[in-house]
């Protein structure tokens, strides 16, 4: 049970933080929002639990984990939630799955 959870909360932590992250690979971002203190961290969150989704797990299951993610991201940014809510969400899920990790 507990290694199901830690995978969900790495999926949240990416479903939570994509929406940001994905904004440095369009040319239309605006340089204020690039450079952002909000845009390194929802990048660090993303890409930290994506690592963490295949680090420690098999290549179709780390892919479970990222593709769980990505679709929670397409809920979330239909949510209107704000960027500050979804960060704090993002970073919530990893330390929790940080936290779960320990454990087992």
């Amino acid at each position: 049970m507990m290694p199901l959870l830690a995978a969900l909360t790495l999926s949240l932590a990416i479903g939570f933080s994509w929406g940001r992250f994905r904004k440095i690979f369009s040319q239309t971002t605006d340089q204020a929002i690039l450079l952002s203190p909000a845009t390194t961290l929802a990048s660090a969150v993303s890409l930290s639990a994506a690592a963490m989704a295949f680090s420690a797990n098999t290549i179709g299951i780390g892919g479970v984990i990222v593709a769980l993610g990505l679709m929670l991201a397409l809920a979330v940014d239909r949510s209107g939630l704000g960027t500050p809510v979804r960060l704090t969400l993002a970073t919530a899920s990893l330390l929790a799955h940080a936290a779960l990790s320990v454990s087992f």
